[in-house]
C-alpha cells in the first residue's frame, strides 16, 4: 500500500478537515482515507455548566440508560486522526445512512456491489477491517464511536459469516449505533389549516396573517440520547414530521416556540404546497372550476389573479353556473350557461354562452354571447351579445346590442343595436336592419348618473340653505360645488347635440340612424347603399338638422 501524502490532525469534524487538506493539495478529498489514532470523549451533564474531559470507560459508571437520562448526559468527542492519500483502498464500501427519526439510532445500508476482499483475508482480518471502516463512517457522520457500538460488533460478527457463505448478493442493513430513545406522550402533528377551507372552494384563498401550517412538536415524557451525544427533549429541533419544503420568506412568517411551530400568510393571495416549495401568490391556474366547487374569492379588491386552462376545446372551462370574483381572471376557453365572473380585469381567450354574465372594469373577450358590463370592452366578435360600458371597441359583429358612451366597430353584418350617447364610429357596415341611435335616455349608467347628481344636487340646496342662515362664508364653496354638478348634468342632457355617427365606408344595405333630443323629439333616418359623411345635428335659428340629410325639427 502506497501512501502519497500523510498528516496528522486533530478535529471535530473529520469530513471538514480532508476536504480543507485535499483543497490545500489540490486533490479531490475521494483521495483520502483516514485512520483514527485516538478519541477524546467530553461529557456534561446536569451539574455541569461545560464539557469536561473524560478519560473512563463511560459506559462502566453509566452503565444503564435511565442513569444517563436523569443526569442529562450529552456526549462530544474530538479525534487524533491520520489522513493519507492511498492509491487504493483493501475496502470500499458501497454504502447509504440512515437515521431514525429522531435520531436515537443509525444504521448502515450496504450493497452488493461493495469491494470486499474476503477471499485474500481470513474472517477476523476482513472483521477488522470492516470495523475500522464503520468507525470511520461513523466518524464522518459525527456519529459517536466506541459508544454504544455493542449492537454493532455483533452484527458485524454475524455479517462476515454472511459474507463467507457467498450469500452478499443483496443489499443488508446493519445497525451502526443504537441510542436512547425517548419516550414520547405527544406524538408530533402537522395540521394543514387552510385546507379546511377546501371543502366549498376549488382553490384555496388566505387573507394576511392567517394561520396556513401548524406543527405541533412532540412531547417527551422521558428524554433521549441521539448518535452525535445530544439529549432529545422538548427543545430538540429535528422534528421528522415538520414540512420539508422550501418556505418563501417573503409570503409566509414563521412563529416558533418550544412547543409547536405556526407557519403564517404576510399577504394576501392563494397557497401552493408541493413537495419542494410552500409559498402564496396572487396568480393561481387551474384547468377548470365546475359549478360544485361554489366561488373562489368573495371580494374584487383581493389583488388574486386567476387562469383558468382548459386544453379540451370541447369542454367549458368555467361551467355552468360558477360564481367567481377576483381582482384579475384570465378564462383561456368558453365560459358556460350560467355562470357569473365578476373582476377589475377580466380576460376571455374563447367564447361566453348566452346565458353568463360579466362585470369588470377592463373587459377583452373574443367571442360575446353573454351579458357584459364595464367601462372599458374589447371584443374581438360580438355575436348576439349585450354590452354595458362607457367605451367600446368591437372588431366584427354579426349581431347584438350596445349600451355605451362610445362605440367603435370594425366591421357591422346584421341586426346590430348600438344605443350611444356620444359617438359612433364603424368602418363597413355591410349587413342591413342595424339601428344607430343616440339617446343618453337608453344608457341605464348614464341615467343613473344623472339621477345621482339631481340627489346631490338637492342635497347641496338643503345645505345653502342652512348655510345662509347659519355660516354665510361656506355659501360660495357650496354655490361652486352646486355648478359644478349642473354642468356635469348638462353634459349628459345637451350630449346629443355633440354627438357623430360616422361610417367610414359605404353602406351596403337598408339601416336606422337615430338622434334623440332632451325633450325626446327624434331625429331619424334610413340609409341607402351609399356612402355618408358624418351625422351630427346642425342647430339653426329656427330648426335642427341632421347632416348630412335634410331631416329636420323646428326648435322649441
Amino acid at each position: 500500500m502506497i501512501c502519497l501524502l500523510t498528516k496528522r490532525f486533530k478535529t471535530k469534524n473529520i469530513s471538514a478537515t480532508i476536504n480543507k487538506y485535499a483543497l490545500e493539495n489540490e486533490c479531490s478529498p475521494l483521495e483520502f482515507t483516514f485512520n483514527i489514532n485516538s478519541i477524546e470523549t467530553y461529557i456534561k451533564t446536569v451539574s455541569q455548566k461545560d464539557f469536561l474531559l473524560y478519560n473512563e470507560d463511560i459506559l462502566k459508571y453509566y452503565n444503564n440508560p435511565q442513569k444517563m437520562v436523569n443526569e442529562h448526559l450529552e456526549i462530544k468527542q474530538i479525534f487524533l486522526i491520520t489522513v493519507k492519500q492511498l492509491q487504493k483502498n483493501i475496502i470500499k464500501l458501497d454504502y447509504s445512512i440512515e437515521f431514525s427519526p429522531n435520531q436515537e439510532s443509525v444504521h448502515i445500508i450496504l450493497y452488493p456491489e461493495s469491494l470486499i476482499p474476503y477471499k485474500k483475508y481470513q474472517p477476523k482480518e476482513i472483521y477488522l477491517l470492516l470495523l475500522k471502516e464503520f468507525n470511520n463512517i461513523k466518524a464522518l457522520n459525527n456519529v459517536l464511536v466506541n459508544i454504544f457500538d455493542d449492537d454493532m460488533k455483533e452484527k458485524l460478527k454475524q455479517f462476515v459469516k454472511y459474507i463467507y457463505a457467498g450469500k452478499f448478493i443483496k443489499k443488508v442493513k446493519l445497525s451502526l449505533l443504537i441510542g436512547i430513545e425517548p419516550e414520547i406522550s405527544r406524538e408530533s402533528k402537522l395540521i394543514f389549516h387552510y385546507l379546511n377551507k377546501e371543502s366549498s372552494h376549488q382553490v384555496i384563498e388566505v387573507d394576511e396573517q392567517e394561520i396556513l401550517v401548524e406543527f405541533i412538536k412532540p412531547h417527551f415524557g422521558k428524554n433521549g440520547l441521539n448518535v452525535f451525544g445530544e439529549i432529545i427533549d422538548n427543545f430538540y429541533l429535528k422534528n421528522s414530521d415538520d414540512l420539508k419544503s422550501q418556505i418563501d420568506t417573503q409570503s409566509i412568517e414563521i412563529v416558533e416556540d418550544s412547543d409547536r411551530k405556526i407557519y403564517k400568510s404576510k399577504i394576501k393571495g392563494y397557497v401552493h404546497l408541493d413537495e419542494d416549495n410552500f409559498y402564496i401568490d396572487n396568480k393561481i391556474k387551474i384547468q377548470s372550476l365546475s359549478r360544485v366547487d361554489d366561488k373562489i374569492v368573495k371580494q374584487e379588491k383581493n389583488n388574486i389573479e386567476v387562469i383558468i386552462s382548459q386544453q379540451d376545446t370541447s369542454l367549458d372551462s368555467l361551467g355552468e353556473g360558477v360564481e367567481l370574483t377576483s381582482e384579475t381572471i384570465h378564462i383561456n376557453g368558453h365560459v358556460g350557461a350560467k355562470s357569473t365572473l365578476r373582476a377589475v380585469n377580466l380576460t376571455i381567450d374563447g367564447a361566453t354562452h348566452q346565458d353568463s354574465y360579466q362585470e369588470a372594469k377592463f373587459a377583452r373577450i373574443n367571442r360575446h354571447k353573454g351579458k357584459l358590463r364595464c367601462h372599458n370592452a374589447k371584443i374581438n366578435l360580438l355575436e348576439g351579445g349585450e354590452v354595458h360600458a362607457t367605451n367600446v371597441d368591437i372588431e366584427n359583429s354579426l349581431s347584438g346590442t350596445i349600451y355605451a358612451e362610445n362605440v367603435t366597430i370594425g366591421h357591422v353584418k346584421n341586426n346590430l343595436k348600438i344605443y350611444a350617447s356620444n359617438s359612433i364610429t364603424i368602418n363597413l357596415v355591410s349587413g342591413e336592419d342595424n339601428l344607430f341611435k343616440i339617446n343618453y335616455k337608453d344608457i341605464p349608467t348614464l341615467k343613473s348618473k344623472y339621477n345621482y347628481l339631481s340627489q346631490e344636487i338637492d342635497d347641496l340646496k338643503y345645505k345653502l340653505e342652512g348655510a345662509k342662515k347659519h355660516t354665510p362664508s361656506e355659501v360660495p364653496a357650496l354655490k361652486e360645488k352646486m355648478d359644478e354638478l349642473k354642468n356635469a348634468q348638462d353634459k349628459i342632457t345637451n350630449s346629443t347635440m355633440n354627438a357623430k355617427v360616422t361610417i367610414l365606408n359605404p353602406f351596403r344595405g337598408l339601416n336606422t340612424i337615430s338622434f334623440i333630443l332632451n325633450n325626446d323629439q327624434e331625429l331619424i333616418f334610413k340609409t341607402e347603399a351609399t356612402s355618408y359623411k358624418p351625422f351630427y345635428i346642425v342647430e339653426s335659428k329656427e330648426y335642427l338638422t341632421l347632416h348630412p340629410t335634410n331631416k329636420k325639427i323646428p326648435k322649441n
